[in-house]
Order: structure tokens, then sequence, then C-alpha cells
């Protein structure tokens, strides 16, 4: 903003300096008190043709590509001021030189050369000072992607240094316990799934029912025993490509809300299957409370990337039967 300031200062004390050299001969006859006021007007008049011409022509007639509107303005401005300026140099003339009167006609030429330097110089104003804000932007955007850059290199960093701390941990596991050595390896293969493979648009269908399974896998293991857990997956081809994680939320919400009441079995039920028609996702779980949560941000996260992946294309029905909360997905592929 100072930079655009300053630009225009320079341009008009150039001017104003140019024009009292030009108006000598008329300040020596009129003095100089009077002589400002043939300095105000035409000061008032370029001021008219520049900033109309950079504010009003170019980017409404010009940059829209109303070439012959642009050109028809520009003459309209142009014949104004050269003779909106002759009339007044005339006027000035005459009270300087009573004597010595001049047609209008006469002031044109010069007048006309002024009103299309003068143009000439608001074009090359406005343009200065757009390359200006656009080397400005270039300059935030750069800025910009280095601190993307430095961010992404620090959450590099910390991964690392957790797959290093984990796989110390499993080194530090019983050999005979298992169990506790399997949930780890499921643990951090969940982690390097989200970290690193999810990151992208598509992944095939059978990654991501890998990192389900393993899911499913480590939450039965911290599940009582009167919890069932079902997981039935059949796909036809596990490549054909899904967007990733697009499934989890939905099974994290069957785990968050399911009834863990040890008087009685409590069930979540997962199916998955997928063939030349799409995909059908099934996931119900058993719960105690009245009415459970609609799935928070998690569910409202799933609609949203279903509208905008898959609209048109994709029907998502929740069912509150008895104590069954039941979600069921289908995906035209």
């Amino acid at each position: 903003m100072r930079r655009h300031l300053l630009f225009h200062f320079l341009f008009w004390l150039m001017y104003v300096a140019f024009t009292l050299l030009d108006m000598q001969g008329l300040s020596q006859r009129l003095g100089w008190p009077l002589s400002l006021a043939p300095l105000l007007v035409n000061c008032v008049l370029t001021a008219l043709l520049v900033y109309v011409h950079m504010l009003v022509l170019i980017p409404v007639l010009l940059e829209k590509k109303r070439i012959l509107w642009y050109i028809a303005g520009l003459l309209a401005l142009v014949a104004g001021y050269t003779l909106l300026r002759s009339l007044s140099q005339k006027y000035w003339d005459a009270v300087a030189w009573p004597d010595e009167p001049m047609a209008v006609s006469s002031y044109f030429k010069w007048n006309v050369f002024y009103a299309d330097w003068f143009a000439l110089i608001s074009t090359l104003l406005l343009f200065t000072q757009k390359w200006s804000e656009q080397k400005q932007q270039v300059k935030e955007i750069q800025i910009d992607q280095l601190q993307t850059e430095l961010k992404y290199l620090r959450l590099q960093v910390n991964p690392h240094f957790l797959f290093n701390g984990l796989n110390t941990i499993y080194g530090y596991i019983d050999a005979e316990n298992v169990q506790a050595r399997e949930m780890m390896v499921q643990f951090s293969d969940l982690l390097r799934y989200n970290l690193y493979e999810a990151d992208v648009d598509e992944i095939a269908l059978g990654r991501e029912m890998d990192h389900l399974r393993n899911y499913v896998a480590l939450q039965k293991a911290r599940s009582n025993d009167n919890m069932e857990i079902g997981l039935e997956i059949a796909m036809t081809d596990p490549t054909v490509k899904i967007a990733p994680l697009l499934f989890l939320p939905l099974v994290e919400n069957a785990f968050k809300h399911a009834s863990r009441d040890d008087r009685q079995v409590n069930r979540i039920q997962i199916r998955l299957h997928q063939d030349s028609a799409g995909i059908r996702f099934e996931c119900s779980n058993t719960y105690i409370v009245a009415v459970p949560g609609d799935g928070g941000i998690g569910l409202t996260n799933v609609i949203r990337r279903l509208e905008l992946l898959y609209k048109g294309r994709y029907t998502l029905g929740i069912d509150k039967g008895g104590n069954i909360y039941f979600v069921h997905l289908t995906i035209r592929l």
C-alpha cells in the first residue's frame, strides 16, 4: 500500500513541476497567486483523465475484453479532456494577453498529445501497481509454502520417533507373550496406514480392508468376553479403488456406542460385500441407552466426503430398532 502511494505521489510531484515550468509565461503575466487557479484546473482535469482510465476503463472494459467499448470510452475521455483543457487555456490566456486572442482549436494539437501521454502513463502506473501486487503475492505464497514444508518435515520427524519407540517397546515384550506382540504390530500398522498410505485420493479396497481387519482385531483384544464381534468381508476385485478411511468412522462409532452390559451378550457385526455393482457395507451394534448419538463429527465427516466424492452414487441409512443401531452404506463405483 505504501509503495502504491509512493508511485502516485512521485507522479503528481513530477506533473506539478512540469506544469509550473510550462506556465512560466502565464505566471509572470498573472502573478503567482492568480496563476494557481489554472494550475488547479489542469490538475483536476488530468486527475479525472488518469483515474477514470485506471479505475474504470481498464478494469471494467479492457480487462474484460470489451475492446470496442474501451476504445470508445478512451476516445470520449481524450476528447473531453482536450476540449475542457483548451477552453481553460483560452480563458486564462485571454486574461493574461487580452490583445492577442486565440481560437480554441489552436490548443487542440498539444492537448490531444497530453491526453494520449497521460493515458499511457496511467496505464503504466496501473500495471506497475498490479505487478507490485503480484510480486508481493508470489512472495507471500513462497513464504507459506516454506512454512508448510517445515511443518511437514516436523511431522515427518515425529512419526519416525514414534515408530522407533514402538519397535523398542516391541523388543522388550517377552517373546512368549504372542498376543501382546501381535497387538503392537497391529497398532504400528494402523499408525503407518493413517500417516503414510491413507494420504491419497484413492486406495485399493483390499488394502483398506486390511486396515479395517487390524483395527477390529485390536478392538477384539481389548474387549470383554461377552462382546461378540463379527467381521465378514467378501470382495470380487480387491484392486478396485475407494476413498481411504471411509468406513472406519462408522466402525469406530459402533465400538464407541456398543452396549457393555455384563448381564447380556453385546454384539458388533460388520459386513462388506463388493461386486461389479459396487460396495455394500453394513455395521450394527447393540446399545442400552435410549437413542445413541448421531455419530458426532465422525459420521458428519463421512457424509460430507460421500457428498463430495460419490454424490448421486451412494445411499446411506441409519436404523434404530429395539436395541440395535444399524448403519448401511451402498456405493456404486
